[in-house]
């Protein structure tokens, strides 16, 4: 049984069509990338597949059930389970970085004792490698430390699917390394992982499906055994399936 599925889903926004008729299927266990130019719909995909959006036409599913038909307590253990890390953070401006962190405790955790949620935010932010006080709001960091508190929002309820939309957008080498350490134990446990990313290394750490999405659709589905040095222009020139 698939864990997430697509069937024949579309999406507009607005009068375009971001996604045309598009399906896939993610094992639980996997790593898949969505891979291609700008523009190209990969990052609605990833919102389509954590429930973030709902499709215009055709239907989206987790463990068989589709989002638009789960109950409020279905969606709410989904969202306990899975998180998803946007582009751009997505930090809550006017809260202090500990609020955003323990946002999602609040919400899936309601009876954590404060010392324990403190707990955890502390090992969290530790092991993404952030180091200044967690009074600071947003705007007091650069791009690549917001991205390691959202990272580390990501983390915070061990979730056991994850959305990464550009997840070494704005790090540092070292940054960028760290992350993907964390991740390859993350998927060691078994974990789900879904992506975007432009980043080759990040690319050839994980070696399983990748869809190259152009125009909206899937032009290709890639196995890559071998490093994608050349970039995405090797794909350029498919015609659609």
């Amino acid at each position: 049984m698939a864990l997430l599925e697509m069937k024949n889903v579309s999406f507009y926004d607005g009068f375009t069509e971001v996604i045309q008729d598009t399906s896939l299927i993610i094992e639980k266990g996997s790593v898949t990338a969505f891979l291609g130019e700008s523009g190209g719909g990969k990052s609605t995909v990833l919102k389509l597949l954590s429930g973030i959006v709902h499709p215009s036409s055709g239907k989206v599913f987790y463990n068989d059930k589709s989002f638009t038909r789960m109950s409020e307590k279905e969606n709410l253990e989904f969202r306990k389970k899975s998180a998803f890390m946007f582009q751009n953070s997505a930090l809550w401006a006017n809260q202090s970085l500990y609020q955003n962190l323990e946002l999602p405790l609040k919400i899936h955790f309601p009876t954590m004792p404060p010392e324990l949620v403190k707990s955890k935010i502390e090992d969290v932010v530790k092991l993404v490698g952030f180091n200044k006080p967690l009074t600071l709001r947003p705007a007091a960091l650069s791009a690549g430390e917001q991205k390691r508190i959202a990272f580390a929002r990501a983390l915070i309820c061990d979730p056991e699917i994850l959305f990464l939309d550009e997840p070494t957008e704005s790090l540092n080498e070292k940054a960028a390394e760290l992350f993907i350490s964390i991740l390859k134990d993350f998927c060691s446990r078994g974990n789900t992982l879904a992506y975007v990313s432009h980043d080759y290394t990040f690319i050839n750490t994980f070696k399983n499906d990748k869809y190259y999405f152009a125009n909206g659709t899937i032009v290709d589905k890639i196995l890559l055994n071998d490093n994608l040095q050349n970039g995405y222009e090797d794909y350029g020139d498919y015609n659609e399936v």
